[in-house]
């Protein structure tokens, strides 16, 4: 097998691994912790493996089985951007709120990008047009009444 780059998800599990071998008492508190630091700096399985290879076959983290990361689902993103845009000006409508809402759970999917992205403009506009939608609401609601 191909010595890969591993993730954060990897040293995850392994640091679990670690953290079992500690409870049942077969690391000291100081081999935990020095393995722990090299298992934070690892870049790749091997670097991983190195630090469980020892262990019994329970403990051993297998590669091949290990979960690779989730990426943010991207289409999820834009398609909250679009319903966001889509309802801003229905707000002044008051149905606005409906694809408003959609655009906020949908944001929750598309996230885990930093900074500034589809997903998170799509949420920003997704809640701007709910407070005008309620708003419009409020504002229909006064003016029939009087």
């Amino acid at each position: 097998m191909r010595d890969e780059r591993i993730g954060m998800v990897h040293r995850t599990q392994v640091i679990g691994l670690l953290g079992q071998a500690l409870d049942e008492g077969l690391l000291t508190m100081a081999q935990h912790d020095a393995r722990v630091v090299a298992v934070s700096g690892a870049t790749y399985a091997s670097d991983l493996l190195g630090q469980v290879q020892d262990l019994p076959p329970r403990l051993h983290w297998d590669p091949r089985n290990a979960a690779p990361p989730t990426a943010p689902n991207r289409n999820a993103g834009r398609t909250a951007l679009i319903l966001g845009m889509f309802s801003l000006p229905m707000a002044f409508c008051v149905v606005g709120i409906v694809p408003a809402i959609a655009a906020i759970v949908m944001s929750t999917k598309g996230s885990g990008a930093r900074g500034v992205n589809p997903a998170l403009l799509g949420r920003v506009l997704g809640i701007i047009s709910v407070i005008l939608s309620i708003g419009a609401l409020l504002a229909l609601i006064f003016v029939r009444s009087s």
